[in-house]
């Protein structure tokens, strides 16, 4: 009973919370743009979010009554959170990414060039974005003759460059980190070596900050 209760603690410190930390911003009248309001890639899962919400505040309840049939009040969120995972913790992302309290006009490509499962960490409002990633990529290494996978470390959307940036770190070797330039999205995009020096001390000093 005690696992119970503090699971279904921890799914709502973290969903709900993420719930409406987001979705309050974006209907308040101070959110800055309407056109970017429609651009937040969490904002068609709204919906899933708050049908996951009402899941756990119904169990949070059974598990709280005092004539309790012993039941495990898990099994439905647990089940609805493994079929909508990924729509969840995007919703949770977006509810943490520094574009939804900015209030600048964006230079960067903002909500509307989001990547699944990423969100803006910090950004100087001029010439660097630092996006951070929950999501791993599978790269083909020579040496190995297999594909690895890597953790994603952090994006950089680097205006001075006009380019964006990857930093990579083998799931297996925490010493192999790769920085690469970005010619596209995660899956879609061509990893290219950064050629110039300057340029690779300068972007790496960025990841270092960040």
């Amino acid at each position: 009973m005690g696992n119970e209760k503090e699971y279904l603690s921890e799914m709502s410190e973290t969903y709900v919370k993420a719930h409406g930390d987001l979705f309050l911003k974006i209907y308040s009248n101070e959110f800055r743009d309407d056109s970017l309001k429609n651009k937040v890639k969490a904002l068609k899962f709204e919906k899933i979010s708050q049908k996951f919400i009402d899941i756990i505040d119904k169990s949070i309840k059974e598990s709280n009554k005092l004539m309790h049939i012993v039941v495990d009040d898990t099994k439905e969120v647990s089940q609805y959170y493994n079929k909508y995972r990924s729509q969840l913790n995007q919703v949770q992302n977006c509810s943490k990414c520094e574009c939804i309290d900015c209030a600048y006009e964006c230079p960067f490509s903002s909500c509307g060039n989001c990547l699944s499962g990423c969100r803006v960490k910090s950004c100087d409002k001029k010439e660097n974005c630092i996006i951070v990633s929950t999501k791993t990529l599978d790269l083909y290494d020579d040496n190995k003759e297999r594909n690895v996978e890597f953790e994603i470390l952090a994006i950089v959307e680097s205006k001075s460059y006009d380019k964006k940036y990857i930093l990579l770190q083998e799931k297996e070797n925490e010493d192999n980190k790769q920085m690469f330039i970005m010619t596209d999205g995660l899956s879609d995009t061509e990893y290219i070596n950064i050629e110039n020096e300057e340029e690779l001390e300068n972007i790496a000093g960025l990841f270092m900050e960040s």
